[in-house]
């Protein structure tokens, strides 16, 4: 058994002599945790990663064919744009009520102090209403790939040569606060030199950055290889 060619079904990790506990036939990645039989890895001989399994279209995610080009669409709407906008109201709210109060007692100081979180209130405004109306479309084709949000103008369009790009996986941030670990998923593309290049950012759902990967690779024809430390299906 050459235990250098095992390789996590899961992650594509190498495993290491203490990841394998041979008499239970079996092997636990260090990376992603995952446990399996050792006998479902397949011909260990080949050193080739086993194929991940797809990935169904989940919900908020629509693909359409424009002419020769693939098209992803993902619903910037979920769940949690509810409570960002019962948020929004009420701070806005508060602090409408706050100037009203001060402006019509002659404290002009007092509105002045609320000046800065007025202004945290509209950014909150901006991000509510971009939450509900927009939507990020990945357009592969013609030798380029973009990346457009509308209608409402935000951050992240760009516009890549896909001839530049080698392999696409995805990446789990974790965000620790006082509420918990909130966490958000990342589309990113490797290029020839090995430069990183983030393509979707801040995704909420795995699955839907998953299927994004999935589809721009069988799209481009770009064979699935395993890169370290990316999000497991």
């Amino acid at each position: 058994m050459r235990l250098t060619e095992l390789k996590c079904r899961n992650c594509g990790a190498p495993l290491t002599v203490d990841d394998v506990v041979e008499r239970l036939s079996m092997a636990r990645c260090n990376h992603c945790k995952a446990v399996f039989a050792l006998e479902a890895q397949g011909p260990i001989e080949t050193g080739q990663p086993a194929l991940r399994p797809s990935v169904s279209m989940p919900a908020g995610i629509r693909v359409e064919h424009i002419g020769s080009a693939l098209q992803i669409s993902r619903s910037w709407l979920h769940v949690s744009a509810f409570f960002l906008l019962f948020f929004c109201i009420f701070w806005n709210g508060f602090m409408l009520v706050w100037h009203v109060i001060s402006l019509s007692m002659g404290a002009w100081f007092m509105s002045a102090f609320g000046l800065l979180h007025t202004a945290v209130g509209l950014g909150v405004i901006y991000l509510t209403v971009a939450t509900f109306l927009n939507t990020t479309h990945i357009r592969v084709g013609n030798g380029m790939i973009e990346v457009k949000t509308e209608p409402v103008p935000w951050w992240g369009n760009k516009w890549l040569s896909a001839d530049d790009l080698a392999q696409f996986y995805c990446r789990e941030t974790a965000k620790r606060g006082k509420h918990g670990t909130h966490y958000t998923y990342d589309v990113m593309a490797i290029r020839k030199d090995n430069a990183r290049e983030t393509l979707v950012q801040g995704l909420l759902n795995s699955d839907q950055a998953l299927y994004i990967e999935q589809e721009i690779e069988r799209f481009l024809g770009i064979k699935d290889q395993p890169v370290h430390g990316e999000l497991g299906r």
